[in-house]
């Protein structure tokens, strides 16, 4: 049986992974909602990366379930790549005008509440280190580690602002049993 692996949020075609995205797209092989993957049996895949898309969920009540549901579609043993913008160094560099510009402090002010680009470009969570481990342990995930880079695609995991990276990178893995 082939290995499947599924990107959230995709914005282009690549060979071996599958794309669900809330906007159709030439790109995208399902369209839907991140958060509700039912369509997918339990342990279906073993990969799933997701880059700046879990803070469009609620923290009150959507984003654990999101979790749990990216959990579910794992296989055992699977992993789970995700990045977020990460608040702790949006948060020191909003504040730093010595090294931002008025419009680089506004592109950073984008990043912590989207861009609002479209219904979907909105962000209902900061996310840090310590809060994202949180609710990956919350939801099942075992060894929630932090990595510089995945170096599956150039997305906005690997965004930067005046040479800072920007985004809070972490695997996590199914357990096996």
């Amino acid at each position: 049986m082939t290995a499947r692996r599924l990107h959230i949020g995709g914005q282009i075609r690549t060979t071996g992974w599958e794309v669900i995205d809330a906007n159709p797209g030439p790109y995208v092989d399902h369209v839907g909602d991140a958060g509700d993957l039912e369509r997918f049996e339990t342990g279906t895949f073993t990969e799933v990366y997701a880059s700046h898309v879990l803070e469009h969920f609620d923290y009150k009540d959507e984003l654990l379930a999101t979790l749990k549901e990216w959990h579910r579609v794992l296989a055992p043993g699977g992993m789970l790549h995700v990045s977020v913008p990460d608040m702790d160094t949006l948060a020191r560099l909003f504040v730093d005008r010595q090294r931002l510009n008025p419009d680089e402090r506004y592109l950073v002010m984008r990043m912590i509440f989207g861009g609002h680009i479209d219904q979907y470009d909105y962000h209902l969570v900061g996310l840090n280190e310590e809060f994202l481990r949180g609710y990956l342990v919350a939801a099942g995930f075992a060894q929630a580690a932090r990595v510089p880079e995945f170096g599956i695609w150039d997305d906005t995991s690997t965004a930067q602002i005046k040479g800072v990276p920007i985004s809070l990178n972490m695997s996590a893995l199914k357990s096996r049993d």
